[in-house]
């Protein structure tokens, strides 16, 4: 992509992410519009992803993200990793240019990623996930998983998890 060219969609982008302020809604339909058109891949329709969410530029199409999915404020997702030239030196190699990993990262749908966690590369999210607040999340995570910590260990189910809150009412409707 030219500089030109990226100049204007980190405008676009820009412009889009002001929209959440007025209306949720109309943010979301254009800023899913926008996903399409940089490359991620969409397999349904995100519920929210919140405007200081970051994706990786270094691979939006190796982003796929389910239907029904929520991603909080100030989530990571990383589909690249430099760290491989510093391991690459480290024994020697000659590293005159920058070498990377870049990897694909599967959300699946119905999935809740809290805020500040990190999805690093190659990570696979099957559906029905939730992973908390400040999770570092790396590899497979199983279906109807809730996932917490650094690193990331699965702590429950999360129907089991919703039936517990059902019977106690320990919930709200908006």
């Amino acid at each position: 992509m030219n500089k030109l060219k990226k100049i204007v969609w980190v405008i676009i982008r820009a412009v889009i992410k002001k929209m959440d302020a007025f209306s949720p809604r109309i943010y979301m339909k254009m800023y899913n519009r926008y996903l399409k058109v940089i490359g991620v891949d969409l397999k349904g329709t995100p519920r929210f992803i919140h405007p200081s969410a970051y994706l990786d530029g270094k691979g939006y199409e190796k982003t796929h993200i389910g239907d029904n999915v929520v991603i909080s404020k100030d989530v990571m997702l990383l589909n690249h990793d430099y760290s491989i030239t510093c391991g690459l030196r480290s024994i020697g190699e000659d590293c005159t240019r920058e070498a990377y990993w870049l990897k694909d990262i599967y959300i699946g749908n119905n999935v809740f990623i809290g805020a500040k966690a990190s999805i690093l590369p190659g990570t696979h999210i099957d559906d029905n996930c939730i992973i908390g607040t400040g999770s570092v999340i790396k590899g497979y995570i199983p279906k109807n998983s809730i996932v917490i910590g650094n690193p990331a260990k699965i702590v429950g189910n999360v129907q089991n998890w919703a039936e517990n809150k059902k019977e106690i009412n320990d919930y709200f409707y908006e």
